[in-house]
């Protein structure tokens, strides 16, 4: 009895302490629109340079590397494990120590799938899914499905016409 009482209250100390770094996270970010939701843990390095929208949500054990700069619009989800980069090295030698930085662009009501890998200089366009596990490496046309190592487009996502 007690055991399991003790258990509830660790649960609820991790949600709350959960909360609170999220908290501090999305206050860290160059601009955080309302309604952005960070599941912990979320890792973030160079927090000042990261724009997120508004109805954003981001899952567990993601990880925004954002030296080059990471724009990400609205009403976008990004699933558990996904990783956004802008960091990379150079082909030439040497490499150890010298990072090359590029911004990624990820548009409004977009999906990336749990695991997927966004590289440095990707944008990824408007109403756009990324399959999981994918490792997306060039730029992603709006409303277009993309899966694999490397992404390749799976099928294009026909627009809803708009209601009078």
């Amino acid at each position: 009895m007690i055991r399991d009482i003790l258990a509830r209250i660790l649960c609820e100390f991790g949600k709350w302490i959960g909360k609170a770094t999220s908290k501090s996270q999305l206050r860290s970010l160059k601009y955080s629109g309302e309604r952005t939701r960070l599941r912990s843990p979320v890792v973030i390095y160079h927090a000042d340079s990261i724009a997120v929208g508004s109805f954003v949500d981001i899952g567990e054990n993601v990880v925004l590397r954002g030296a080059g700069g990471i724009a990400i619009g609205d009403r976008v989800l990004i699933a558990a494990g996904a990783v956004i980069t802008t960091v990379g090295h150079p082909l030439e030698l040497p490499r150890w120590g010298i990072t090359v930085t590029k911004p990624v662009r990820i548009g409004d009501d977009v999906w990336i799938g749990a695991n997927a890998v966004i590289l440095p200089g990707v944008s990824i366009g408007s109403g756009s899914i990324v399959g999981a596990g994918a490792v997306v490496s060039r730029d992603v046309p709006a409303d277009t499905v993309v899966a694999g190592v490397p992404a390749r487009v799976i099928k294009t996502i026909p627009r809803a016409p708009k209601p009078l």
